[in-house]
């Protein structure tokens, strides 16, 4: 077999474990973008190939991401005994350090939305902020994928190609208000579909740079979310139905502690008296 055929191969197999189309498509191009950096086939690519390439200027989580990528295809190479070994085993442990989360404030939110920015730009700030959506979800929002009588929007071809329906935020329901209910809202500008969620990225990051908002990624609008519902007090199994995570660790990563609760937890303590002097009497 020619990587073309195990490229295929592996698309099936992904198919037939329920994977989303867009999953199978990212997975496609890792592994084409793999073979054209080394220069190797699926046949012949070596351990010590994977480590070069995760030994490129990458962020860390980008290196983990990468990492268990190269695990799991290459795991999946030998169970359908493609291969005889394993080149993605044993790969160097990627240190990722831990971070506190950098959600965007209110006021940013604010500066972006009154910066100048073009409509379609406006949905998807509102769809990130208040929807939670993410650049993928927002790039498939059409007029079938909101419920109009009900006023929910469905969060379609979402992490793990779960679907889910929910409410729509009040801000979010007045602008689509000005978008057909049929359709794609966003329709790409070089085929029949929609646009993908790069276009939906690199929109955003350009339009946050214009605003003058420096330090922040598209993502930390999904951020500010969590962290504003947090602090408002909502309960985190809502907090993270909302933002349509499976487990309550994940949204940990979605919470910035700011420094008023610090403060008000710290007033929490209870007092003690402290002695402006030892009382001890100095040495003659």
């Amino acid at each position: 077999m020619i990587d073309a055929d195990y490229i295929r191969y592996y698309a099936q197999y992904q198919a037939a474990q329920g994977c989303s189309a867009a999953t199978i498509r990212e997975r496609e191009i890792l592994v084409r973008a793999l073979l054209a950096r080394t220069e190797r086939t699926l046949d012949t690519i070596t351990r010590h190939d994977l480590i070069g390439d995760l030994g490129r200027p990458l962020a860390a989580k980008t290196k983990q991401n990468y990492k268990s990528f190269f695990h799991t295809f290459f795991t999946w190479m030998q169970d359908e005994g493609f291969r005889a070994d394993n080149p993605g085993a044993r790969l160097p442990r990627v240190r990722v350090p831990k971070q506190d989360p950098n959600p965007l404030r209110t006021a940013d939110i604010e500066q972006l939305l009154h910066s100048g920015i073009y409509g379609k730009t406006r949905l998807y700030v509102l769809l990130y902020a208040y929807q939670g959506f993410r650049c993928v979800e927002i790039a498939a929002v059409a007029g079938e994928t909101v419920d109009w009588r009900r006023k929910r929007i469905l969060s379609k071809d979402g992490k793990g190609g779960r679907e889910v329906w929910r409410p729509i935020h009040p801000l979010v329901w007045d602008e689509i208000q000005k978008y057909p209910r049929a359709g794609v809202f966003f329709p790409s500008p070089t085929n029949a579909g929609h646009v993908g969620r790069k276009n939906v990225s690199n929109v955003l990051s350009k339009a946050l740079k214009r605003a003058g908002i420096v330090g922040h990624r598209p993502h930390q609008l999904r951020v500010w979310q969590g962290t504003a519902l947090l602090e408002g007090g909502v309960p985190t199994t809502t907090a993270a139905a909302l933002l349509r995570h499976s487990d309550l660790q994940s949204i940990a990563a979605y919470q910035l502690v700011s420094e008023r609760l610090l403060e008000e937890a710290q007033n929490v303590l209870p007092l003690v008296k402290v002695p402006t002097s030892s009382g001890r009497r100095r040495a003659a």
